[in-house]
């Protein structure tokens, strides 16, 4: 029995440690780009307006997969600490 929630807590270690990295460039981009449109005048609803629909499916897959929770999680806190000096 401990053996058994042992691999499963271990198994989750190692899946955030693939999936943080991904995460967070995920991230890093998706930040970027809301900037970009930022200083063109959109807000960010018209940002995922014009986002065609393999973007907005990846988006949608990368942000709102239960899976993912974890990575999406410690990306967050990662990004934010990382970028806590830079102006906005």
């Amino acid at each position: 029995m401990e053996f058994t929630i042992f691999l499963a807590a271990f198994g989750l270690y190692v899946l955030v440690l693939i999936l943080l990295p991904m995460q967070y460039r995920f991230l890093i981009a998706l930040k970027a780009d809301e900037e970009k449109n930022r200083l063109k005048g959109k807000k960010q609803a018209e940002m995922y307006d014009a986002m065609n629909v393999s973007e907005l499916s990846l988006h949608g897959n990368m942000q709102g997969n239960p899976l993912f929770f974890l990575a999406n999680l410690f990306a967050s806190i990662l990004y934010r600490v990382k970028h806590s000096g830079d102006p906005k």
